[in-house]
C-alpha cells in the first residue's frame, strides 16, 4: 500500500489549515515557502519548512516523495506564480496530482489550462469548513475524496443577492436538501463582519442581501440554486 504524501507550496491561511490536517492522516508532508517571512512564521507556528525557488529543477520533489502518490498543493499568494508552478510542475512530472488555489474565475481558468487537475478559490471561510469537518470522520473521507480525487462533489461559496428569493427568509425555512438537493455547510453573517457560523449548530438565522452560503453538492445542483439566487428562472 502506497504512503500517502504531500507537498504544500505557499504559507498562508488556506495551507496553514491544509498542512495542519494533512500531518495527522499523511505519512509525509512537506511545506515549501519562498520568501524569509513565511519561512519564519512557519518556524513560530511550530511548521518546519523548507525554502525553495520558481528556478528550481525539482530534485527536491522527486528524491523526497513519492511522486506516484504525491498530491501537490500551489497556494502561493501571487496567482502569476501559481500558475507558473503548475505549468512546471507538470513538465517535470506528468502524473504529479495538482491542486492549485485561484484569486477568481479568471485565474481558476488559467491555474487549468496550466495542468492542475484541480482548481479551488482562496476563501478564508472555505478553510474554517475544512478545519471543523474534517473533525468528523465520515466528512473526512468524504472533502479527500471531493479534494484529491476525481468526485463529480464540490463545494460553492454563494452571496445571497437583494433579489434572491431567500433574501429575508428564516434558515430553518430553507429546505436545501429536500429542494436542491445540496448540504448546507456554514454561514457568514453580513451585519457581523466576519462572524462564521456552522449550519450544524441550529441557528435560526435571519438570512440577509450580502449574507455568504457555504454549500456542498454535485456542480448542476449548485448551478441551479445560484441561478435561482439570482433571479433567474430556470
Amino acid at each position: 500500500m502506497k504512503q500517502r504524501c504531500a507537498a504544500i507550496f505557499g504559507y498562508n491561511e488556506y495551507s496553514k489549515q491544509i498542512v495542519k490536517q494533512l500531518q495527522g492522516t499523511y505519512q509525509n508532508v512537506g511545506l515549501f515557502v519562498m520568501s524569509d517571512a513565511e519561512f519564519l512564521e512557519a518556524q513560530n507556528d511550530g511548521i518546519n519548512a523548507e525554502k525553495f525557488d520558481l528556478s528550481d529543477d525539482w530534485d527536491m520533489i522527486g528524491g523526497r516523495f513519492d511522486v506516484n502518490a504525491l498530491i501537490v498543493f500551489c497556494a502561493l499568494n501571487d496567482d502569476a506564480e501559481n500558475v507558473f508552478l503548475t505549468i512546471s510542475l507538470r513538465a517535470t512530472f506528468e502524473k504529479l496530482f495538482i491542486i492549485a488555489l485561484a484569486q477568481d474565475n479568471e485565474s481558476m481558468m488559467k491555474m487549468k489550462s496550466a495542468g492542475a487537475d484541480k482548481v479551488m478559490p482562496i476563501v478564508q471561510i472555505a478553510a474554517n469548513v475544512i478545519a471543523d469537518i474534517l473533525g468528523k470522520p465520515i466528512m473526512t473521507h468524504v472533502l479527500h475524496d471531493i479534494l484529491y480525487e476525481d468526485s463529480p462533489l464540490t463545494i460553492m461559496e454563494m452571496e445571497i443577492s437583494e433579489h434572491s428569493p431567500i433574501n429575508g427568509q428564516y434558515l430553518h425555512d430553507i429546505h436545501f436538501k429536500r429542494d436542491f438537493d445540496l448540504i448546507l455547510l456554514a454561514i457568514v453573517d453580513q451585519e457581523m463582519g466576519t462572524t462564521f457560523s456552522f449550519a450544524s449548530k441550529g441557528h435560526n438565522h435571519h438570512i440577509d442581501a450580502g449574507d455568504i452560503l457555504v454549500l456542498m453538492g454535485y456542480q448542476e445542483k449548485l448551478n441551479r440554486l445560484r441561478e435561482w439566487n439570482d433571479g433567474v428562472e430556470s
